[in-house]
């Protein structure tokens, strides 16, 4: 009996050092490119299971109650932020925020390119809703992208933050105050389109009030960073 179980505790350690080999060739391979973060995300869909998703970036370390069952989970990475929004098990929708320049995933396929290497107007899909913020510490702009029969079934978000990688912020100061006072907002939008470049994207089914109402504040980025990096 002890000569048959040798094999099988043998190969379970064959298998945890294969795991352990290839966490650390990924921990190098990350220090000088960013392949192994874009296979991740690249596996990232509107209406995976939440299970699915832990399968591949491990436990969150911040959820946060949206209300009506509907939680975000926050994954911090040194180079992005990734927010699932989760409803009854399911992903509902996400975003990825990149903080690093330099780390730009492929999005939206042909109708896009590597986040922050175009602006909002260069996107070839129609420009929808948006929602733009701008106080003293916080910043903010999201829009909804027509792509054509990709986004038929659900939405594709883009947006900047001000925290995220990249410091273009024309027009959106400007941009807010015409949308608080009513006034007409197609020129300043224009410009904000014309030369802001995208650090946020994610797809879903949900309405840009609930991927604003995910988004962390500067400050609790901070907190959150601080103490889970």
């Amino acid at each position: 009996m002890a000569a048959l179980s040798l094999p099988v505790i043998a190969l379970g350690n064959f298998s945890e050092a294969v795991m352990i080999v290839e966490d650390s060739v990924d921990r190098v391979v990350s220090r000088f490119t960013n392949l192994p973060e874009y296979e991740d995300l690249s596996y990232l869909r509107a209406g995976i299971d939440r299970g699915y998703a832990r399968e591949i970036f491990g436990m969150p370390q911040v959820t946060k109650d949206l209300g009506a069952g509907q939680s975000a989970e926050y994954y911090f990475h040194k180079k992005y932020l990734l927010t699932l929004l989760v409803q009854s098990g399911e992903v509902t929708a996400f975003t990825v925020i990149s903080l690093q320049d330099g780390f730009a995933p492929q999005v939206f396929e042909g109708w896009g390119g590597p986040l922050g290497e175009f602006t909002f107007a260069e996107m070839k899909g129609m420009p929808g809703a948006f929602l733009v913020d701008w106080t003293k510490n916080s910043a903010l702009y999201l829009e909804l992208v027509n792509l054509g029969g990709g986004s038929l079934n659900q939405k594709a978000y883009a947006g900047w933050v001000n925290y995220g990688s990249g410091m273009e912020t024309a027009g959106l100061s400007a941009l807010y105050k015409s949308v608080l006072t009513g006034e007409a907002t197609e020129n300043n939008r224009n410009q904000v389109r014309a030369e802001v470049r995208p650090n946020l994207f994610g797809w879903g089914r949900l309405s840009l009030t609930d991927i604003r109402n995910s988004i962390l504040s500067p400050t609790d980025l901070g907190h959150y960073l601080s103490a889970y990096q």
